[in-house]
């Protein structure tokens, strides 16, 4: 189905443009609120071509594919007839009622979602640039090249190659991101907070401040979790401070004092708590990985397909940066893909079992896309209705996770999983990464098989 017809079938389903609030995407769901949920027709639009299942949470979840998505949303917006929607926050639940329900879950989720794109981009190239660097050094290993007054060894190498130039701009790239995390972090908590961006920005900017050592304290100290509570704070002091300015100050006033009032509390008291907390929270994260070994990556690779159907695994958003934020590299999110091998390894099984021309047909659309980048298609429009190939492949997932945790990959970013995520691995262990990914995949279709034919599944 054409994106226009599916967007005007979605939006008559729903209720009517009346009905309708806001609207957004993320990478797979189109994501509307709405002002009365007991009109939706749930039955009647999961039945439309190009729909592969709904999700209804505080926003009634579409999920319609990759790239899919966004033109939907495109498309409903030109409908109602409004493009003031921001397409990058999925979160962003439009009136004040439903961001009231929100709980802090949700929350995290509005301000992490946004800077996804950002982090896929700059982790991609990072990696690429890492297989060239890589690259480099081994042969600067293996040959004794030595560097110039100029250029480092590896440099000579990557200029001998006629790549120093293309090295150096992802290098550039890639720096784009990470070390501003905190900037960017103020900027989309002030958005959810409802206080000017770009004040958030600048708290954020404060814990980059070289000068902090003077005061005290240190670079980055409370992390990102630190910059969010210094937004929310700013945002209470901001209101507090319209209060008491004349409107003919208000201009000048009310930001620098919005400003100073925060920043002093915030690094007094929200900076070294918040650091704290922070160091905690990572620590104590890697510590149950390295106790729990093999089991915490089975347990946890298996129970990630459940919150990516839930969309919990949002949540999991801002744990994966901070640990990106204090060690480069998250354990966690490589853990977490496993989950894309076991939901292929599962759908290839279901494929094979059963005699439906419209689950073949489905399978044959979303297990490639599956494999390649997000794995939604194939949870809700194979493995969930077959009644058991979800639980199945979540087992191949589980195998998968234990096989992580055994190699000790990580991952340098977030992002796509797949095939897509083979940059994203973090010190060169594509091949480790690849072998895992191809046990999850052979264990979750070998389990889904057996059960497929115990339970005589067609």
């Amino acid at each position: 189905m054409k994106d226009r017809k599916l967007a005007k079938k979605i939006v008559e389903l729903t209720g009517g443009v009346g009905n309708l609030n806001s609207v957004t995407n993320c990478m797979t769901r189109v994501r509307i609120n709405l002002k009365d949920d007991s009109i939706v027709q749930i039955e009647e639009i999961e039945k439309l071509e190009g729909v592969l299942g709904t999700n209804k949470a505080e926003t009634m979840q579409i999920i319609v594919g990759p790239g899919k998505s966004t033109k939907v949303r495109e498309e409903i917006e030109e409908i109602m007839g409004s493009s003031s929607v921001d397409s990058n926050s999925s979160f962003n639940d439009g009136d004040e009622d439903s961001k009231k329900k929100n709980g802090l879950l949700k929350t995290f989720a509005s301000i992490f979602v946004p800077i996804i794109p950002a982090i896929i981009a700059s982790g991609l190239i990072m990696g690429v640039n890492s297989i060239i660097t890589n690259m480099a050094e081994q042969t600067v290993n293996s040959s004794g090249i030595s560097g110039t007054d100029s250029l480092s060894a590896q440099q000579v190498v990557l200029d001998s190659w006629n790549l120093l130039g293309l090295s150096t701009f992802f290098d550039i790239l890639s720096d784009a991101t990470f070390p501003f995390l905190a900037i960017f972090v103020g900027i989309t908590s002030a958005r959810v907070f409802n206080v000017d961006t770009i004040l958030g920005g600048a708290l954020g900017a404060i814990t980059l401040a070289p000068q902090l050592d003077i005061l005290g304290l240190s670079t980055d100290q409370g992390g990102l979790l630190g910059v969010i509570l210094g937004v929310y704070l700013l945002s209470k002091v901001n209101k507090i401070v319209k209060k008491f300015v004349p409107n003919i100050l208000d201009v000048v006033l009310t930001p620098t004092l919005t400003l100073l009032i925060t920043a002093a509390i915030f690094m007094a008291t929200i900076m070294p708590l918040a650091g704290f907390l922070s160091d905690w929270l990572v620590n104590g994260i890697l510590w149950l990985l390295d106790y729990s070994g093999l089991l915490g990556g089975f347990v946890l690779a298996a129970s990630f397909p459940f919150l990516i159907v839930t969309g919990l695994h949002h949540g999991l958003i801002p744990i994966h940066m901070e640990l990106i934020n204090a060690t480069g590299t998250t354990p966690i999110f490589a853990i977490g893909l496993m989950s894309n091998p076991g939901m292929v390894g599962a759908a290839i099984a279901i494929y094979l079992l059963s005699k439906s021309k419209q689950v073949k047909d489905v399978a044959k659309a979303a297990i490639p896309t599956t494999f390649l980048a997000v794995g939604e298609p194939t949870m809700y429009g194979v493995l969930l209705p077959s009644g058991f190939g979800f639980i199945t492949g979540a087992l191949g997932a589980g195998i998968g996770g234990m096989m992580i945790s055994f190699f000790g990959i990580e991952t340098s970013a977030i992002g796509a999983a797949g095939m897509s995520s083979i940059p994203l691995i973090a010190n060169g262990d594509y091949l480790p990464y690849l072998f895992c990914y191809a046990i999850a995949c052979v264990a979750a279709f070998i389990i889904t098989y057996l059960a497929g034919k115990a339970r005589r599944y067609s």
